[in-house]
C-alpha cells in the first residue's frame, strides 16, 4: 500500500523509494510529491527496505550516497522497530526518502511519542551507538511529529555532489 504525504517545505521533491507491503517494487521519480513505504516491524522486512533503497538509490544515480543514506536508514529502521513499535510484527512504520535539489532525505515514522536521544554505551553493550553513527554520517538529522497521527517522525538529509544539486 502507497501513502502520499503532502510536505510542507518540500515543494517539488522528487519520490525516489517505494517498497509495497513488503515487496520489491521499485518506482521511478514522480514530480506529484511525497510517497511513503510502509515497513512491517520484523528484521526481514528492514533487511529488504534496506536492499530496495540501496538498489533504488543506485539506479537513481545516487551510487555516491548509497552507502551512506542505506547505514544511517538502517540504524533508523531498526530504531523504529525495536524502540518505536515495541517489536510488535503486527505494528508498522513508514519510511520515505525524497530527493530535492542538492539533497537526499531520508524520514523514518514510527507510532511511539518517545524521542530518540543519543546515550553513552559502555564498551561491552551491544547497542546504544546507532543514532551516534547516525550524527556522524549525515550533514543533519532530527525529529518532527508523525504526519500520520500520533508519533513521530526521525529523519536525516545528506548533501549531494554539486552536480547532482543542479538537476
Amino acid at each position: 500500500m502507497n501513502v502520499q504525504y503532502p510536505m510542507g517545505g518540500l515543494r517539488g521533491a522528487r519520490t525516489i523509494s517505494v517498497v509495497r507491503d513488503d515487496q520489491e517494487v521499485i518506482t521511478p521519480p514522480s514530480e506529484e510529491g511525497l510517497m511513503a513505504a510502509k515497513i512491517p516491524a520484523r528484521a526481514e522486512a528492514v533487511a529488504k527496505a534496506r536492499h530496495q533503497l540501496g538498489k533504488l538509490l543506485q539506479n537513481s544515480g545516487l551510487s555516491e550516497c548509497a552507502d551512506t543514506a542505506v547505514l544511517a536508514a538502517q540504524e533508523l529502521m531498526v530504531n523504529a522497530m525495536v524502540h518505536g513499535c515495541g517489536s510488535k510484527p503486527a505494528l508498522q512504520f513508514f519510511v520515505r526518502a525524497t530527493r530535492e535539489g542538492g539533497r537526499l532525505r531520508v524520514e523514518v515514522e514510527d507510532p511511539s511519542i518517545e524521542q530518540p536521544h543519543p546515550r553513552p554505551a559502555a564498551s561491552d553493550e551491544e547497542g546504544g551507538r546507532g543514532l551516534h553513527l547516525v550524527d556522524a554520517l549525515v550533514a543533519r538529522w532530527g525529529t518532527d511529529s508523525a504526519t500520520t497521527g500520533s508519533g513521530k517522525t526521525v529523519w536525516f538529509e545528506l548533501d549531494l555532489a554539486t552536480e547532482e544539486g543542479a538537476s
